[in-house]
């Protein structure tokens, strides 16, 4: 088990590398430069753990009101036609779940399972991911999601 001192998302945590679109006490969501996707999210555990089986009682409770107000933030700036989630925990074993909006447009290579061998590269242009980051930031405020 990887610990808070070698975590790569604890690193990555302590730094503003990604736009923050929404974070409280237990958790942080991010638009991923991973890729060109844009409205790519990563719902990001701000404490240090593998899996929902270790979270606290108040992680677990607020977890899905989290997840689910970014997937309709998404849905709502995005024109898309699904919003695939998954969280595997294997290249960074830190509790991540990645939000990803799957367009009309995404080549079938890419659809369902597909999706795990979308290029990395180019990644979105910035201004780009800003200006959507801008629009979900919005989006989960009029939510009215609360920020502890």
């Amino acid at each position: 088990m990887t610990t808070c001192e070698t975590c790569p998302m604890c690193a990555d945590l302590a730094g503003e590398s990604c736009p923050v679109v929404y974070k409280d006490s237990c958790w942080i969501v991010r638009h991923s430069r991973e890729t060109n996707i844009l409205g790519y999210l990563v719902l990001a555990s701000r404490r240090h753990f593998l899996d929902l089986s270790e979270s606290t009682d108040e992680e677990a409770e607020s977890y899905g009101k989290i997840l689910s107000t970014a997937i309709k933030a998404v849905r709502q700036v995005v024109p898309c036609e699904r919003v695939y989630t998954f969280t595997l925990g294997e290249l960074v074993p830190h509790f991540h779940v990645h939000i990803i909006p799957r367009t009309a447009g995404m080549p079938r290579a890419y659809r369902g399972r597909g999706i795990f061998s979308y290029p990395a590269l180019p990644a979105a242009d910035s201004q780009l991911v800003e200006q959507v980051s801008a629009r979900l930031r919005l989006s989960i405020r009029r939510m009215g999601l609360p920020v502890r």
